[in-house]
Formats: structure tokens, C-alpha cells, sequence
């Protein structure tokens, strides 16, 4: 047969293999090889394969901060035509779901052991797309590089520069877009907002010139988060320290410098995304809005989106979106700061959701606030047991600042509980006199 070779003999290096004997040097098409390959199992036939006809952002699921994978938000660029999809909450489960929203935020369980960082639920959440399709890795918001990854960083950013402009002169949409995109990532990491701006925008013309909604969704939502964190007070100076590894984190009070121009651009971009998302991304846009609204002060906007928030975490029974919303109505500037009944239920929700989620050093925080609200309201005895249980929570997590905080606090709750019986005794003793 002229399929039949004649059995190859082990070949020392440099040795040059026999031919067989009915070799006529005649051209045999590379599909007889692929034909062998097939029958004998060590290939798959590629047009048995399933293929995918969806975009690279649909398959890709949400991540955050980090770990596992997120919702799907966004169809990929250049996928204008796919058919519509059924919404989020009816394709998942509840247990899936709620493993989505935890997913699809940044900082959800974030600042274990850090000194002076707020809540995690403080700051503003991102939507974030996984590492399997080449885009790089988001580092949290505020976290310095070391000087390797600062400089392999700088070189990918130059390379992806490259990249685009190939790929639009190409006229390569995607491509162009998930580069655009992975620009954006790469300047958030090295904190220069303003470029990462530039690169999402170009993401977000992208996607609109693919008719591609739920791109669009993710563009606006990081160009509102960019510019959300500028108008937080993200100054120079922090920026400086972010790059000599300060460990000074985004959100101290002495860098505090709230610019309310960019954060109502924040909240028009936070409402564009909010208009072209599904549930998830609902859910992160009035989230972020509260925030926005609670630095300039707004409290009564701030309260209805962190409402707003909880209602779609309860839609999709997710825990860890109960959890981000209500800690945000308990600790950001809102309605409920003046009624101290409503204020208290929320807190304890906070830190039975706190626990749930093993959550360990947001639950110290709440406890902490717990005991601030009963001193406030004269109950001195359930104050410094809440103190206790919060230096308990500080202490189990390594944050000895927290506990030291809580420990004075717990010594004047001790000092006001006993003041009155003091009071008294002196009273009784100048009425009825030195025995």
C-alpha cells in the first residue's frame, strides 16, 4: 500500500533516516498523516468539536479581588449580533449566585491586618473579568507594586500600546478592545487613573461601534470607578507614598482630599452602567452611587442606593451583597445616623452576616460601632460587653491597633458605668454626713 512506510530503526544523532523502498518523491497531501492521526485517537476531529459562537466577554465570568470567578456581565466586543440572554438571576441557583456577587467585587472581604483601612465595603467595588482570556491580574486599589512589577508593567503597557494600533489598522475590533481594556487594568495598578480613563474610553468606542451593550456596562463601570476614586481623595501625595510602599492605604483621613467634580462624574458614569446592566451590575452600581453620594454629602440619595443595593442582593439571595449593602447604610453617611434604634438593628445584621461569612475583622469594626452606639445611649453594661467582644475579634485577626482602640474604649464605658454608683455614694455621704 502506499500508506505503509517501512518501520523506522533508532537513530543515533546526526544520522540520516532510510527511505522506504517504494519512495518516488512524488507529494503526499499532510491529510493522510491527519487521517492516521484521527483514526488512532491522538487527535480530535475538529468539526466534531463543540464550537462557540459567543463573544470573549461572554464566556468570561466576573472576579474580584481575586478569587473565584464572577458573574458574566459583558458579551464581547464585536458581538453585536448574538441572540439576547435570559437574565442572570434565572439562569443561576441562589447558592451559585450568591457565589458571583461575592466574586464580582474587588474588595468584598478585603484589609485583613492592615492598619487604618476602612471597611472594605468603604470602598468603591469593582467588576472584575478572570485571567484565563490574557488580561492581566487587578491588584487592589491602593496597593503599592514592588519595583519588578512596576517595571514588567510598564513594559506590557508599551507592548499593548503596539498592539492596538495593530489592530486597528487591522481593523481587528475585539482584539483591539480586550487590549484597550488590559491597558486600563495595567494603568489602575500603577494608580494613574487618568490614563486608565483614556484606555477604558477607547474600550467603551469599541464596544459601541460593535452595538455591544454589555461592554459598553463594563466600560462606563470602570471609567465611574476611576474617577470615583480620584474624587475620594486619591492626592498626589498618597500616590507617592502608594509607590515607595508606604504603608499608609487609600482612605486615611489625613489624605482625604474629596473633589466633588469627579465624583459627579463618578455617579453619571456609575447611572450609565446601571441602565445598560443585569442584576449584578445593578446591584455594584448603586452601590457605588451611595458612596459617591455619602462624600458630598447627600445623605438621603446615599441612603435610597444602598437601598436600593440590598434590595437586588436579597433578589439574588446573595449573603455577601447583604453584607456590602447594609454595611455601607451602617457606616457611610446616610439617613440613619440620626436615629440610633434603626441604626443599631442594622449593625447587628452587619455582624451576624459578618460571621456568617467568616469575616472576621469587619465583624470587629461593627462590634465596635455596636458599643459606641449603647454608650451614646447611656447603656454602659451591654457597651463594654461589645467592646470585649470586638478586642476578642481584633485580637483572633493580628490588628493591634484595632484592639488598643477598642481597649480604651472599653476602659471609659467601664469608668462612665461605675460614675453614677460614684455619684450617688458621694451624694449620700454629703446629706448624711461623715459617720
Amino acid at each position: 500500500s502506499v500508506l505503509d512506510l517501512a518501520p523506522l530503526s533508532p537513530k543515533t544523532l546526526g544520522e540520516t533516516e532510510k527511505l522506504p523502498m517504494n519512495y518516488e518523491g512524488s507529494y503526499k497531501p499532510a491529510r493522510v498523516g491527519l487521517q492516521r492521526a484521527l483514526q488512532s485517537g491522538q487527535m480530535r476531529n475538529p468539526l466534531q468539536m463543540r464550537q462557540s459562537h459567543s463573544g470573549w466577554s461572554m464566556r468570561r465570568p466576573l472576579s474580584a479581588n481575586s478569587t473565584p470567578s464572577g458573574p458574566r456581565l459583558s458579551r464581547a466586543v464585536g458581538t453585536g449580533n448574538s441572540s439576547p440572554r435570559q437574565p442572570l438571576s434565572s439562569r443561576l441557583r441562589p447558592q451559585e449566585i450568591t457565589d458571583k456577587v461575592a466574586a464580582s467585587t474587588s474588595t468584598a472581604a478585603t484589609g485583613a491586618g492592615v492598619a487604618y483601612r476602612p471597611p472594605g465595603m468603604l470602598q468603591p467595588q469593582r467588576i472584575e473579568l478572570p485571567g484565563y482570556l490574557n488580561t492581566p491580574a487587578r491588584r487592589p486599589d491602593g496597593e503599592p507594586l514592588s519595583p519588578e512589577e512596576r517595571s514588567t508593567s510598564i513594559r506590557k503597557i508599551k507592548d499593548l500600546e503596539m498592539l492596538t494600533f495593530a489592530c486597528r489598522r487591522a481593523s481587528k475590533l475585539r482584539e483591539e478592545g480586550r487590549a484597550h481594556f488590559s491597558l486600563g487594568v495595567l494603568r489602575d495598578n500603577l494608580g494613574q487613573y487618568l490614563k486608565a480613563i483614556e484606555a477604558y474610553t477607547q474600550f467603551l468606542r469599541v464596544c459601541k461601534e460593535c452595538n455591544d451593550s454589555q461592554g459598553a456596562a463594563l466600560g462606563y463601570h470602570c471609567i465611574a470607578v476611576d474617577y470615583q476614586l480620584q474624587g475620594s481623595g486619591v492626592t498626589k501625595e498618597a500616590e507617592d507614598k502608594q509607590k515607595s510602599g508606604a504603608t499608609e492605604i487609600l482612605g486615611s483621613p489625613s489624605e482625604k482630599t474629596i473633589k466633588p467634580e469627579l465624583l459627579r462624574k463618578a455617579i453619571y458614569y456609575h447611572n450609565r452602567h446601571r441602565e445598560n446592566a443585569d442584576s449584578i451590575g445593578k446591584f455594584v452600581a448603586h452601590l457605588n452611587m451611595g458612596l459617591a453620594y455619602a462624600q458630598l454629602g447627600e445623605r438621603e440619595a446615599s441612603t435610597v442606593n444602598h437601598q436600593y443595593a440590598l434590595r437586588y442582593a436579597l433578589q439574588l439571595h446573595s449573603l455577601e451583597g447583604q453584607s456590602l449593602a447594609i454595611g455601607s447604610l451602617s457606616f457611610s453617611a446616610g439617613m440613619y445616623d440620626q436615629e440610633p434604634d434603626k441604626m443599631k438593628i442594622l449593625v447587628e445584621r452587619y455582624v451576624d452576616l459578618c460571621g456568617v461569612l467568616k469575616q472576621t475583622r469587619n465583624q470587629a469594626v461593627a462590634l465596635k460601632k455596636l458599643g459606641i452606639l449603647a454608650s451614646q445611649q447611656g447603656q454602659n453594661e451591654q457597651s463594654i460587653e461589645y467592646f470585649q467582644q470586638a478586642i476578642e475579634c481584633a485580637r483572633a485577626q493580628g490588628d493591634h491597633e484595632a484592639e488598643k482602640d477598642c481597649a480604651v474604649r472599653l476602659g471609659i464605658a467601664a469608668g462612665q458605668a461605675k460614675m453614677a454608683e460614684h455619684l450617688s455614694t458621694i451624694l449620700q455621704r454629703s446629706v448624711i454626713g461623715p459617720d
